[in-house]
């Protein structure tokens, strides 16, 4: 088998979500998670720290960073803000009518959202930097 016949993760997600209408709606639902989720991990990385090392500049446990981590539950609005003020990490969410383009987002903004729910009468776009 070659290297080029294999299915990568994307694809095989992919799949899943276009097969399964359960599957595309709690990806859908979990696309703050995994926004969240891959900022922490990238912030860990670039400050060379350990879950238990971030746990305790956040003033939480390793298991919470985990729980951070793993994306399989969306934070809470004061975890947000824990994150923001204690690692500068910037969170934007933009929430508008699906018929109508964000007015409070530039353009760059809007093609830079990190992650995009569709709903059938909301846009919901979740930026961070």
């Amino acid at each position: 088998m070659a290297v080029s016949d294999l299915t990568t993760h994307g694809q095989l997600v992919a799949e899943e979500l276009n097969s399964d209408a359960e599957s595309r709606h709690e990806w859908e639902r979990l696309a703050l998670a995994r926004t969240v989720a891959a900022e922490v991990i990238r912030y860990r990385a670039d400050h060379d720290l350990s879950q238990r090392d971030l746990a305790r500049k956040l003033d939480m446990r390793q298991p919470q960073v985990a729980r951070l981590e793993n994306a399989e539950h969306n934070p809470s609005h004061d975890t947000l803000v824990l994150l923001a003020s204690r690692l500068g990490i910037e969170f934007n969410i933009s929430i508008v009518p699906a018929d109508k383009t964000p007015a409070l987002l530039t353009k760059r903004a809007r093609e830079d959202a990190a992650a995009c729910i569709r709903a059938d009468d909301a846009v919901v776009r979740f930026i961070a930097r």
